[in-house]
């Protein structure tokens, strides 16, 4: 492990990181583009292997588990959610008009509001709670680099992923009082959120009952072709990186059961993707909507 590895590990700054220099910077207009580490990642088909469990972590957060149990299908049709929502939040970083699509994913929050399973007030809006749900898109681009690619981000390459990230936060037209100002201080304030205000909410425990214990459902999003071969494969890898892509910290603080032996075919079926992902021509890397901005059209 190297130095800046254990320093981010322990949550602190590594030497020469620079932060206090950017705090001034730090809400400046950023363009994302070709040469963006965001691009390059955010539409990227293995944001399946990493999207799930990042689900997880935004419904374990009481406001948004509450949004989205009192104001959407979610227990009749839980990809609804999905399939609605990710094209046009990752329009925010594709789309020629990215803050005018921002801004559309912003406004449908705004009706959302009410009490949770515990009776405490929660609005969509609210910045922090707004912030935490794209935090947890913004970990889910870097699980791929970190969990299923060959590649491994160097410190600036992590502070860079971050400030796209924080572009893409921007976009929305929500408050940026919650955004810490560089990668480092984000992992603080992660690893807070985590060990002092996620828990287990009724859509949570929802979607991690599914996952435990493989259970089969429609899956719309799959092509034809790999229907046939659902409940044997798609599922129990759903399963498997829907959990194992959970902080362990934070299963082990709610008793979400995960051993040794799901944590090792974990790690091996990431590095098959990650030693897989290389044969894999660029054309095919991509989702429709990072593939219409790459081609140009």
């Amino acid at each position: 492990m190297s130095d800046a590895q254990r320093s981010e590990s322990r949550g602190g700054h590594p030497a020469g990181s620079g932060s206090a220099s950017r705090l001034t910077t730090r809400f400046e207009r950023r363009p994302l583009g070709r040469d963006s580490l965001l691009w390059r990642y955010a539409g990227d088909h293995r944001l399946a292997f990493t999207g799930l469990s990042a689900g997880i972590m935004q419904l374990l957060h009481p406001a948004v588990g509450a949004g989205v149990a009192e104001h959407s299908a979610f227990f009749t049709d839980p990809w609804d959610r999905i399939i609605r929502s990710l094209p046009q939040i990752l329009g925010a970083v594709y789309d020629p008009k990215p803050e005018k699509l921002g801004h559309r994913v912003r406004d449908y929050h705004r009706p959302i509001n009410g009490r949770d399973h515990h009776g405490r007030p929660y609005r969509a809006l609210d910045p922090e709670t707004f912030w935490w749900a794209h935090a947890t898109f913004q970990h889910s681009v870097k699980q791929i680099v970190d969990r299923f690619d060959t590649h491994r981000l160097t410190s600036h390459e992590k502070e860079e992923l971050y400030l796209d990230g924080v572009e893409w936060y921007r976009r929305y037209g929500v408050s940026m009082r919650p955004v810490p100002p560089d990668y480092w201080a984000y992992r603080v304030k992660w690893k807070q959120v985590c060990e002092e205000q996620l828990e287990m909410t009724p859509a949570a425990e929802r979607v991690i009952d599914l996952a435990l214990h493989d259970k089969s459902m429609e899956l719309p999003f799959l092509p034809p072709g790999l229907k046939k071969i659902q409940s044997q494969v798609v599922i129990p890898v759903l399963r498997l990186t829907a959990i194992g892509g959970l902080p362990a910290p934070l299963r082990q603080r709610l008793a979400i059961p995960w051993g040794a032996e799901e944590e090792l075919e974990y790690q091996a079926f990431s590095r098959s993707v990650a030693t897989a992902w290389r044969f894999i021509p660029a054309s095919r890397r991509y989702g429709p909507t990072a593939a219409v901005a790459m081609a140009g059209r």
